[in-house]
């Protein structure tokens, strides 16, 4: 979309089931990033698309696509700061663009607005993503044309887009798939806010009963490692990791691997 477009809207009734489908079902940031521009492809038109992680109500950017590299820099560097609508939607926890939270009239006197505008925007629109009930990172879109509201029928499809891609990232932290942890929020993600040497687990009471094998096992998964570096630190395969990991579930009458580690924490 050229700056001077105006947004326009694409009826969701006919893709609104694959587009939050395949958001939900993105087992990776890059295919949810992906999954993400083409659900607001579908519902506004082309636009410049963001996700970041937030920690400590900082962004960390970790996709964009047709987001201009200065205006990226310039808005992690310092404008996040004054951000009305980042600030909205960690308070308030649900989508809002500009023009809905500050007016029509007042939208164009908005600092954020001005950064906008220098790299040929004006509208953006945002909404939450969530890890059960903590907001962990905002989705970003920012599209030219007049200075007025998305459309109604915009802004619940961006509430559907973050409710899909908050399940994506849930199913993302339960399977170990963020545990690499880039930024510190995934570290506070963790179940019970656990890093990698942050606690010393060896005298659990629950694991020190385990036998050797699945309480190596159980040790590195409680310090947040994935099926692959659970693996590569014990020198086995991925799967004999995955049968462990089942085998302990089965005995703690856990039904996921978060679930697993809460059970054998709470002997600590």
């Amino acid at each position: 979309m050229n700056p001077g477009d105006d947004v326009t809207l694409v009826p969701p009734r006919d893709c609104i089931g694959d587009a939050v489908l395949s958001i939900a079902a993105s087992r990776s940031l890059q295919t949810l990033g992906d999954a993400c521009r083409n659900g607001i492809n579908r519902f506004i038109g082309m636009g410049a698309i963001g996700l970041y992680f937030l920690d400590e109500h900082k962004p960390y950017l970790f996709y964009s696509k047709q987001a201009p590299e200065g205006f990226i820099r310039e808005y992690g560097d310092t404008s996040y700061r004054k951000d009305p609508i980042l600030e909205h939607v960690v308070d308030t926890g649900r989508p809002i663009d500009g023009a809905e939270l500050l007016g029509a009239s007042g939208w164009p006197l908005c600092d954020n607005f001005g950064l906008l505008k220098r790299w040929g925007f004006t509208h953006c629109m945002a909404g939450p993503l969530y890890v059960e009930d903590r907001i962990v990172g905002v989705i970003y879109t920012a599209t030219g044309g007049k200075t007025a509201t998305y459309p109604q029928e915009a802004r619940d499809g961006m509430e559907l887009l973050c409710r899909a891609g908050s399940l994506a990232l849930t199913n993302m932290v339960e399977t170990g798939r963020l545990s690499s942890r880039p930024i510190a929020w995934a570290e506070k993600t963790h179940p019970l806010g656990l890093g990698r040497a942050s606690r010393d687990f060896s005298e659990n009471e629950t694991i020190k009963q385990l036998p050797e094998r699945s309480r190596e096992v159980a040790l590195l998964l409680c310090h947040g490692q994935s099926n692959k570096e659970i693996a590569r630190s014990l020198g086995i395969s991925a799967y004999t990791v995955k049968d462990h990991i089942a085998r302990l579930c089965k005995r703690l009458e856990a039904h996921n691997r978060t679930e697993l580690v809460q059970r054998m924490l709470r002997a600590h």
